[in-house]
Parts: structure tokens; sequence; C-alpha cells
């Protein structure tokens, strides 16, 4: 019975089943998720996962399960991938629209009406049609809508908008239909066309007499200001009396420094720069500085035309020119808009739109315009008229265009100079005078220094001021060198040894003592209180009854002989000349007896001695305490104490 074939054959495996395909699971997000690149496996049922590859059915549960645990919800919070804006859909809608107008009145289109852009076209027409404040108050859009570009419409541009436009100059406009609908084109677009293309007949005289009801006021009030500075300046120029005279004095002292052929009879406004160039002789001051200073100080009543032309600083920065022309066009502009109204443009309102509430909003300003044009054109006839007379009378040109430029610039740049060379002047003056007031406090302190006290004559019986002047004589003396040196000669006093002078021999015990009496005698001061030497008669000791007193004043009165209190009398300046030959010969005497006392103690063995103490001592000898020769040159002896 036929079976299964059997043998070295293995039983033929039946061919396996296509494997499932995965397909998208039932449940998909909202929107879409980053996605996760695989690396997917070629043969997964030979692999572990096949095993994960469930039916349908299962893999619906599996999901079902994983939503309502939460895990698909979060996994579609945090993995939501970005939206992809396509590139290029938003010019390819704007390329729907048809573009007539050029790109850069386009582009200004959107600037100047920016404050409006979240209204629609038809609401931004109306406005401008019915004149509102928003737009009239608004001087970026005022200043776009008189634009040329609007007022011209260039003939290409006319012919495209055409078949988009109304006629309203035709008798049947309200009904008219458009040949193409307007929506076609770009919202600029269609602000050009309901604006400025279908009211172009009357555009430019609407739009400048809009932006007149708006202007006329400030503009008058800036132009006329000006023009009353300039009336209010040339009057004080005019009347100022004081410039006349400064200008008047400068002529005076130019024709002093100029030669003979160089003097002038006037002078015109140029040459009042010229006046800080002149320097004098040391480079530190000009002429204008003199001329303020001659005029501050030798005609103060003059110095106040400063103040009388001060106006001449602010309205020189006015262009006569401009300012005439400014005038003359404000006077133009308001006389053009009333003929338009009369008789021109405007006069026609059946050519309007028929919601164009130009006429109403222009009417009610023109009377208040027509009077302050008027009154402009009085004030600035009365201005050039004034002007003109106040040139010639400077002696300027007013037919040259220069000096009309510069007439009053040249007038500022003086009045500027002038306070620069008052400051200053006032500047170098109160330096000047603060330093006179220094040397006089000087000066006066220097002759109270030098001057005496006021001191009555000098009796020789007067102890009291013979014992004050001692004592100052005594304070001025000089002070001891140091604690060694007196160390050293109390040791040398204490062992009798009396150090001389080098050359001398050495005294005995009986002429130490009589040598420490003259050297005690001679410590007194050699010197008063201004550095002088005084005599050596009060620093000598005395023999017999001579009075100290009447030497010591003597002396005095003698150092004041300056002072001539005493010069009338014969018997005080007869007494003054004794005591001087007295005192003289005194100071001889004392000093030959001093010669002779040195020359019996000098013996050949003390000067040897003498000699080697010297040379061993460094040199002091003749610093310590001097034998009775030593003072024989009048130095005062230290003291041995």
């Amino acid at each position: 019975m036929p079976g299964a074939r059997s043998g070295h054959f293995l039983p033929q495996q039946a061919g396996f089943a296509p494997a499932p395909g995965i397909g998208l699971p039932v449940v998909r997000p909202k929107k879409k998720l980053k996605a996760l690149h695989w690396d997917k496996v070629d043969t997964p049922e030979t692999s572990h996962w096949a095993a994960h590859t469930p039916s349908a059915e299962e893999r619906e549960e599996k999901y079902q399960e994983l939503s309502r645990k939460g895990i698909l919800d979060e996994v579609e919070k945090l993995f939501l991938a970005k939206e992809i804006k396509k590139l290029g859909m938003g010019s390819s809608k704007k390329d729907d629209k048809k573009q007539l107008i050029s790109s850069d009145l386009r582009k200004a289109y959107e600037i100047a009406f920016a404050k409006f852009s979240q209204h629609s076209v038809e609401k931004v027409v109306q406005m401008i049609i019915h004149c509102d404040t928003d737009v009239l108050d608004n001087p970026v859009v005022m200043d776009f809508l008189q634009k040329d570009d609007l007022c011209n419409i260039p003939d290409n541009t006319a012919k495209q908008m055409a078949p988009y436009s109304k006629d309203w100059t035709g008798p049947e406009a309200t009904t008219q239909e458009r040949e193409q609908d307007p929506a076609e084109l770009t919202r600029q677009d269609q602000l050009y066309l309901f604006t400025a293309f279908e009211l172009h007949h009357y555009w430019k005289s609407r739009m400048r007499a809009l932006a007149l009801t708006r202007s006329f006021e400030p503009d008058y009030e800036e132009i006329n200001e000006k023009v009353r500075q300039v009336v209010a300046v040339s009057e004080s120029l005019r009347d100022s009396v004081s410039l006349m005279n400064v200008l008047g004095l400068i002529l005076d002292i130019g024709n002093y420094m100029n030669d003979a052929n160089k003097q002038a009879r006037g002078f015109k406004l140029s040459s009042l720069a010229r006046l800080a160039m002149v320097k004098d002789d040391k480079n530190e001051s000009t002429l204008a500085d003199l001329v303020e200073r001659i005029v501050r100080n030798q005609y103060p009543e003059w110095e106040g035309f400063a103040d009388d032309i001060g106006g001449v600083m602010s309205v020189q920065k006015i262009n006569i020119e401009a300012l005439q022309t400014d005038a003359r066009r404000y006077i133009d502009n308001i006389k053009n808009v009333q003929m338009s109204l009369d008789s021109g443009n405007l006069s026609d309102t059946k050519k309007f739109h028929p919601e164009d509430r130009v006429s109403q909003i222009v009417q009610r300003c023109m009377k208040e315009a027509r009077r302050k044009a008027e009154q402009m054109e009085l004030y600035l006839d009365e201005m050039m008229k004034t002007y003109k007379d106040i040139m010639v009378f400077y002696g300027e040109d007013p037919a040259d265009e220069n000096a009309r430029r510069d007439f009053f610039a040249k007038l500022a740049l003086f009045v500027g100079e002038w306070k620069k060379s008052r400051d200053k002047n006032v500047t170098v003056e109160t330096v000047r005078k603060r330093n006179e007031a220094s040397m006089k406090r000087k000066h006066a302190q220097l002759k109270i220094n030098n001057t005496v006290g006021d001191v009555g004559p000098v009796s020789p019986s007067n102890t009291g001021a013979m014992d004050s002047l001692l004592e100052k004589l005594r304070a001025a003396a000089p002070q001891v060198r140091d604690q060694r040196d007196r160390r050293r000669r109390a040791r040398l006093k204490d062992r009798h040894q009396v150090r001389v002078a080098s050359g001398q021999k050495i005294p005995d015990l009986s002429e130490i003592s009589e040598a420490e009496v003259v050297v005690k005698a001679e410590k007194e001061p050699t010197i008063d209180e201004a550095g002088n030497p005084l005599s050596p008669a009060l620093s000598s000791p005395r023999e017999g009854g001579d009075d100290v007193a009447d030497r010591a004043a003597a002396l005095l009165q003698g150092m004041r002989g300056g002072d001539g209190a005493d010069d009338n009398d014969p018997e005080k300046r007869e007494s003054l000349r004794k005591a001087r030959r007295q005192t003289a010969e005194e100071e001889r005497r004392l000093r030959r007896k001093r010669r002779e006392k040195a020359s019996t103690v000098q013996s050949e063995d003390g000067k040897d001695e003498t000699k080697e103490e010297a040379t061993t001592e460094d040199g002091h000898a003749g610093e310590d305490v001097l034998s009775p020769t030593a003072s024989t040159n009048g130095e005062p002896a230290e003291d041995k104490a």
C-alpha cells in the first residue's frame, strides 16, 4: 500500500504562507508627529520579531489598550511635528491680484496708510472722500496725498485703470457700470483708483485747499513772528544813540591811527570785525578791548548800546530772502485756493464725487484765511521798507544780496566780541586790583617791621630798660653745642686742665681762676636781635667804677641814631660822642691788657704740649673754652660748665 516516501530524504515541508501585511494601525494621531526612522529587518519571520506580527484584530486591541492607558495621547503631545509652511503660497495669492501702479508707489501707500491697515478699502476711501479729521489731522497722510505721483497720472497707468473706473464728470455717473471688477486689483491699486484716479480732474486743487485749512493759522503765526522781530530790531538800530556814539569813537580812533591818505568819514559794518585783529605791542590786548575799556571808564552812558540792540543775536539767524519768499508763498496760496473756489476746479460741485465734502470744509476757513493773507501782505511790505531804510542808514547797499543776508550777522558779531572784551577787561582789572592790594599790605607790613616802636630817650639811671635789653641779648646767645662737649669741659675743669688755643702756654692755677672770671664775663651775647655784632665793651669785664648802664644806653642810642629824634639837642649829641669815644678807648685798653697777660705765660714747652693736645682732640681746641688770649678777636668764649 503506497505511503509516504521514507529513506534518506527529509519530508518535503509545505511552503510558508505569505506574512500578513503590516498596514496602518487602527488608531491614528490627530496631527502629524515626528517620524521614527527604522532600520528594518529584512526577514523578520526567522527572527524573534515573528512573534510580534499579530493579526489585524490583535493589533487593534493593542492600540486600544495603549489609548486607554493614555500612552498614545502622551506621545502625540510630546512629539508633535512642526507644521511646514509652503513657500510661495502668499506670493501666489498676491499674484492673483493685478498690480497697475508702480512698486514704489505701492510701498508708499503701505507706509502712509499703515495706521489704517485694519480698515477695509471701502472704509479708507470713505474717510478720504468725507474729509474726516483722522485724515486731515494726520500730516503723513496729507503729505502723501499731495504728492505729484497722485496728482499727475502717467498715460500707461491711465489706460490700464480706465476699465475699472467711473467718470464722475458725466451726467449718469451714479448709474454707470464699471467694465471690470476693481476687486481684481490689489489693495493699494484700489485706493489709488477710487481717489486719485477717479477724482484726478480736481484732486490737486482739492488736496491743496484741505491742507490750507490745517496750515494757514500756524504758518501765519510763525511767519508773522519773524517779520515782527525784523521790524523791531531795525527800529532799535535806528533809535540807539549809544551805538552811533560808539561807532563815532571807533571812527575817531581809527583816523588817528591811520595815515593821511587813509582817513575816512564813515565805515561799513564789515570793518567792525577788524577791531579784534589789531593787537597791541605785547600781543595781549586788541583794539576792541581798548574801545570797550574807554567806553566803560570814560563814557559809561554809552555802554548800554549792547542791550539796546541785543535783538540782533536772535535775528541774525533769520534769512530775510527766505522769509520774504515764505510770506509771499503764504499769500499766494490763499489767493489760489480762493480762485479755485470762485472760478476754478472747485467751483463746480456737480463734477465732484457725490459724497465729497471738500467745498463745505474749505469754505468755513477761507474768510479768516483771506484776512490773515491781507495782514501778512501789509506786514511784509512794512518789513522790507524798514529793512532797506536801516541798511541805507548804516551805509549798506540794499541791492547787494550778500549785504542783505549778512546785515544783522555783522552787528551780532560786534556785540558778541564787545561782551567778550568786557569780560576780559573786567577780569584783568580785578586781578590787577587784587595784586595791588596785596602789594600794599606787604609794604605796610614791611614798614611796620622795619620801624622801631616809639620809645622815649633812655636815661642813664633807667636800669629797668637796660635790664630788659640785657635779657634780650642773653636770650640771643648761641646754644651749647651738645652734651658730650659739656661733659668733656666739666672733666677738664675738675682736673684743672683748661684747654687753650694752639700756640699758647698752659697757664698756672692762679691764671686759670682769673681766666674763668674772664670767660664768665665774656659768655654774654655779642649779637643783637637784628643779627648785628655788639661792641665788645658790652661783653668785656669792667675795671673801676664805670657805669655799665650808661655805656649800654649810649650804645643803644647810637644804634637808634637813624630815628632823628634828638638831632636838635646839641647836649645829647655831645654826650653821645663822648660815650662812643670812651667805649672805644676802653676796648683798646682791654685788648692791650689781654695781650700782655697772654705773653707772660707763654713758653716753648707749653706750646708743644698745647699743639699735641689740640691735634689729639680732632681740631676742637678753637671751639672749646679758650684762654683769655682766645677772646682777643672779639668772639665769645663758650661756657665750661
